[in-house]
């Protein structure tokens, strides 16, 4: 019992960083798009932002999967996830199916972003779990 104990901790932290880096990854291949939504959405400096944006989700991403200042890393992603969100899919400005989508990915992004606050609030590292388990 202890073993699984040690091991969700440890699995959530990988799955959370995971995403996030897999999202940062994923944003890469499509960065005309989000440039082109950046711009429609007057904000400034685009060329610039994005490239940060992405560095910042994936580095973020790593950290909480390699157990490095797993809070400040969470800290970090929940404004900029939940900024990214109201940005890239404002359900309420669409109708019918379109509507849908983009719920649904708000949704998917908002329960990401309560992963990163579930972070915040775990008292136990998973690594230090581990290292204690197997002395």
């Amino acid at each position: 019992m202890d073993s699984v104990l040690v091991f969700i901790p440890t699995l959530a932290h990988f799955l959370i960083g995971f995403l996030f880096t897999f999202a940062g990854v994923r944003n890469i291949y499509h960065w005309r798009p989000i440039l082109i939504t950046m711009n429609e959405e007057n904000i400034p400096h685009p060329w610039l932002l994005l490239p940060i944006g992405i560095s910042w989700q994936i580095i973020a991403g790593v950290m909480i999967m390699c157990n490095i200042y797993v809070k400040l890393a969470a800290l970090s992603l929940i404004p900029f996830t939940v900024i990214s969100v109201l940005m890239f899919h404002p359900f309420w400005k669409f109708h019918g199916e379109m509507r849908s989508l983009n719920f649904s990915l708000f949704l998917v992004n908002i329960t990401t972003t309560l992963a990163a606050l579930f972070l915040l609030l775990c008292h136990v590292t998973p690594l230090t779990q581990l290292s204690d388990f197997l002395n």
